[in-house]
C-alpha cells in the first residue's frame, strides 16, 4: 500500500490538480505527540486536514495549499492544558529528474525551496510534517491575559490571589 500523500506524477494533468483530504495522524505516519521534542506540545487532536494545489508546467511542479489541524498544549505560564487550531501553508516546487537546469537568474535566492525528484512521484508527508512542528509555539499561552502560576507557592493565578504573605509582581505587556 503506497503511502496516502504520494502523488504519481503521471496521474497530474497540466495545469491545476486540486485536493481535499483529511487524515489521521496514524494514516500519515505521524503519532498524536508528533512535536516530542516540544515539552508543551501534548497531541494532535482529531484529523489533520490538507487543501492543496499542484500545478503541473511541463516538468515543474508547484505546491500551494495549506494543512489545519487541532492540538492539545501546556501553558507556559500556568501549566494548564488547552487546545489550540492551527492553520499552515504548504509551498514547495518540485523539478522532474528529467527537467533542464534553472536558468540562473531563477535559481538565485531561492534555490532551497526547489526539490529535484528522483523518482516519478512527489510524498508530500515530509511538507506536512515540518509544518506541523513549525507552527507549535516553544511556549504556547492559553489566553493573552493568563497570569501564570505563584513563584513561591505554585498557586494558579488564574483562579484568584494565592494565600502568600508576599505580593505577586504583576507581568507587564511590552
Amino acid at each position: 500500500m503506497k503511502p496516502p500523500l504520494v502523488v504519481h506524477l503521471g496521474s497530474l494533468k497540466e495545469g491545476e490538480n486540486s485536493f481535499e483530504l483529511e487524515f489521521l495522524p496514524r494514516d500519515l505516519g505521524l503519532t498524536d505527540c508528533e512535536v516530542a521534542e516540544n515539552p508543551s506540545f501534548e497531541k494532535i487532536v482529531g484529523p489533520v486536514d490538507i487543501r492543496a494545489t499542484i500545478l503541473r508546467n511541463g516538468q515543474r511542479y508547484m505546491v500551494r495549499g495549506e494543512i489545519s489541524y487541532r492540538a492539545r498544549l501546556d501553558c507556559a505560564l500556568c501549566g494548564g492544558e488547552f487546545e489550540s487550531d492551527f492553520r499552515e501553508p504548504l509551498s514547495a516546487e518540485f523539478l522532474s529528474c528529467g527537467a533542464s537546469n534553472v536558468d540562473q537568474d531563477e535559481a538565485d535566492g531561492d534555490e532551497l525551496e526547489r526539490i529535484r525528484l528522483q523518482v516519478d512521484s512527489i510524498d508530500l508527508t515530509p511538507m506536512v510534517r515540518d509544518a506541523i512542528h513549525l507552527a507549535v509555539p516553544i511556549a504556547p499561552v492559553c489566553r493573552p491575559e493568563c497570569r501564570g502560576v505563584c513563584p513561591s507557592c505554585g498557586a494558579d493565578l488564574n483562579l484568584g490571589p494565592c494565600s502568600c504573605a508576599e505580593p505577586v509582581p504583576r507581568r507587564r505587556n511590552v
